[in-house]
């Protein structure tokens, strides 16, 4: 393989850079995305770690409290290195291995400078949020023991490790993106395993499985040439018998590994830019059933699409779930059901910001797993499941794209098109959410009653939040399109909505809490100076005007809003 041209690779790595910056400028949204990002990436390590740098460099050459400092970092960098390997394939398996207009690039400049490029432009991202934090670190590291070499030693240190990570990743991440592109079935299914991957991680990361795989990665791979890094990040300080050796020699196998790892990456991507791709077919005729089914049309020869979707599919998961309703339900809502479940197949990805309250069930998930199920879990996975099972159709109108006016003239009347959305969300989300809660309810220390009572309401709200989800949805509708992770274009619910439906169901719930549980009705009294019958009453004609009215009014409001609806 011909050396790259530096030049070529140098450029498109900057363009790269500059189009990720214009990325994050370009919407509020991912400016307030990245800004949180940087806040765990960036703040509590510069801040909490350069805390203890200095604690730690003011103790040296004292080791404090006999703490094995030099095999926990040994063990730090060779779990560090694995670390950046895995996140550097994942970024690569995504967008980060693809070229924005791969048609222009490779017809100016060959393959491998532009797989080049993309090394360099993903080493200088990854480089700008690691900067601040590690300099941080070498400074307070430095002030602390009162040396010069954690100066040098750290930030360089953190650098070759980055290249040498980053360099496995790559190939791995381009490996996996050209098996998932060469295979048919992957090719369609991507974006759900996707999301199963990170429900798994999800999984892993509350649990204590995945501190004890760092435990085990960090013990075995400690003695090993991946270690290496670890005494040269503390060579020069006081106190640490940092072997120079082993520096030297984590030095040399960078400058092996480098280059040749590179070469092996750069080789993988031009294979990858010109391999053909599994046809996907399926997601085609998918898309064409599923608009069909929701438009209710008649094609040309005069048959019901509808009914050749149905029958298409009539082995599949939704229409086996609807058969028993058949004799009940009117076949246009069965219609506009299937239609919705349709289109989640065709599209998961459209749901991903119904996994983001997820990351505030770390801390009750994670201790459930340490010390057991608490008494409020129950309570918190309903109220969660409630929640994501409404806001899954959180945009009734926006959904349906394109064929909206064709939908509006199809003859599906307004209660039919709420119910069919109604039934999308409930039918799947009573089952799982009043499972997950009595699941927790029986693993809780609640009395078998109430995890009862509290397992039989959660089935009600479900239904009853998915009605009022349709409302809010109705109210506030978006019918433009965001940008998601790899570049998908999707509709998503609106601001708007997001704020109205989630407000009304904390408040709701809130307001139940309060009338029911006397203690926290004495609580709220003191706080605000009036009696607690007082408190208990407000949060009851709350409760009930979330969990009934609301959701009854705006079952009839929305019917009458899909049939009044004109499009500009």
């Amino acid at each position: 393989m011909k050396v790259p041209n530096l030049s070529h690779a140098t450029r498109i790595a900057r363009v790269e850079v500059r189009r990720s910056v214009r990325a994050v400028r370009s919407s509020n949204t991912r400016t307030a995305a990245f800004g949180v990002a940087l806040l765990f990436w960036v703040a509590l390590p510069t801040f909490g770690g350069g805390f203890l740098a200095y604690r730690l460099g003011q103790e040296l050459p004292e080791v404090p409290f006999g703490f094995p400092v030099l095999d926990a970092v040994r063990g730090g960098a060779a779990v560090g290195w694995v670390g950046l390997a895995a996140l550097a394939a994942a970024r690569t398996a995504g967008k980060k291995g693809e070229l924005d207009s791969p048609e222009g690039v490779l017809t100016t400049v060959p393959a491998r400078d532009a797989a080049l490029g993309l090394l360099l432009a993903e080493y200088a991202r990854m480089a700008t949020v690691a900067a601040i934090p590690v300099v941080t670190v070498a400074a307070a590291l430095a002030v602390g023991a009162g040396a010069v070499a954690p100066l040098l030693a750290v930030p360089a240190t953190a650098a070759v490790l980055l290249g040498v990570g980053l360099a496995v990743g790559f190939p791995v991440g381009i490996g996996v993106k050209w098996i998932t592109l060469r295979t048919p079935w992957l090719a369609r299914h991507r974006t759900a395993l996707l999301v199963a991957a990170f429900a798994l991680y999800f999984v892993a990361i509350t649990s204590e499985a995945f501190d004890d795989v760092v435990s085990v990665l960090q013990r075995a791979l400690r003695d090993t040439p991946l270690a290496w890094f670890g005494d040269a990040a503390l060579l020069g300080l006081p106190g640490i018998s940092a072997v120079p050796v082993h520096a030297v020699g984590a030095a040399a196998l960078a400058a092996v590994l480098l280059p040749a790892l590179a070469a092996v990456g750069l080789r993988s991507a031009t294979t990858l830019w010109y391999t053909d791709r599994a046809q996907t077919t399926g997601d085609e005729s998918d898309r064409k059933t599923a608009d069909g089914a929701a438009n209710g049309r008649v094609g040309a020869t005069g048959e019901d699409e509808s009914s050749a979707g149905e029958r298409t599919g009539a082995s599949s998961v939704g229409e086996r779930a609807l058969a028993p309703l058949s004799g009940v339900l009117a076949r246009p809502t069965r219609i506009v059901t299937l239609a919705v479940w349709r289109r989640t197949k065709r599209s998961p990805i459209r749901l991903l910001y119904v996994a983001y309250p997820l990351f505030l069930l770390y801390a009750p998930l994670r201790t459930a797993f340490e010390t057991g199920v608490s008494t409020v879990l129950p309570v918190v996975l309903a109220l969660y499941g409630t929640w994501a099972a409404g806001a899954t159709v959180l945009n009734p109108l926006g959904d349906e794209g394109s064929v909206l006016p064709t939908t509006l003239l199809s003859g599906i009347d307004g209660r039919q098109f709420v119910a069919g959305h109604v039934l999308s969300a409930a039918l799947f989300g009573v089952p799982v959410v009043a499972l997950t809660t009595a699941v927790a309810g029986a693993l809780s220390p609640l009395a078998p009653a109430k995890w009862l009572t509290v397992t039989a309401a959660t089935a009600v709200l479900v239904v009853s939040g998915t009605v009022l989800a349709v409302a809010v949805g109705t109210l506030f509708p978006r019918f433009g399109t965001v940008e998601v992770f790899r570049s998908r274009e999707v509709t998503m619910p609106s601001k708007g909505a997001f704020a109205a439906y989630s407000l009304a169901l904390v408040g709701g719930a809130v307001g139940a809490m309060v009338a029911l549980l006397a203690p926290l009705a004495g609580f709220a009294a003191g706080v605000v100076g009036v009696p607690a019958i007082a408190v208990r009453a407000v949060g009851g004609v709350l409760a009930v005007s979330v969990g009934v009215v609301g959701p009854a009014a705006g079952f009839r409001w929305a019917a009458r809003k899909f049939e009044t609806f004109v499009v500009d």
